[in-house]
């Protein structure tokens, strides 16, 4: 786990962002508090407009939770170990491999991924893998060929369905016969 502690009267720093990225690649739940919120002179909208602008600095932003507290009056410390332990359940939680595959199934049904080289990639099946993080093995008759763009489709679906928050999700494409291997 990794509390990513920031000043809340300063923007977001590169080296803040380099720290909480340093830590959601190595799989680490991650969550953001900002502290010092008692001294933030505060209009309407102020939270939002600083976690709008927070998430659109990097992409993983976008799954972190965003606590703002304050050390010297102690708005909110506490709700920070509870997020802890909340961030760090999410990263144990393991999902029915029939439910991934029911998922799997809405998802491709809904936007199939696209073809190679004229030739129909099916994605079969899925199960998850492993915990701490969640990652997840999608079995496709051409997995070298599923594109990044649809890997992300399938990882928002993920999320959508399950939430995962504070976590990163790994999703490994493997053959799902041996001729598929060879090819």
């Amino acid at each position: 786990m990794c509390v990513v502690l920031v000043d809340g009267t300063e923007p977001l720093h590169v080296q803040d962002l380099k720290v909480a990225e340093q830590a959601w690649t190595a799989g680490a739940g991650v969550i953001l508090a900002v502290n010092k919120w008692d001294l933030v002179e505060k209009e309407t909208m102020t939270a939002p407009a600083f976690e709008k602008d927070v998430r659109r600095r990097a992409p993983f932003l976008q799954w972190i939770p965003v606590l703002f507290i304050s050390a010297l009056t102690g708005q909110r410390v506490r709700k920070t170990l509870d997020l802890v332990v909340a961030v760090h359940d999410e990263r144990l939680r393991r999902v029915e491999t029939h439910e991934v595959n029911e998922l799997l199934r809405e998802l491709v049904g809904r936007q199939p991924p696209p073809h190679s080289r004229g030739r129909p990639v099916k994605i079969r099946y899925g199960t998850q893998v492993g915990v701490a993080p969640p990652t997840f093995a999608l079995f496709a008759n051409f997995p070298k060929d599923v594109p990044e763009h649809y890997i992300r489709y399938v990882h928002n679906g993920f999320r959508e369905r399950w939430g995962f928050s504070g976590v990163p999700i790994r999703i490994r494409l493997r053959p799902s016969t041996k001729e598929s291997a060879r090819t």
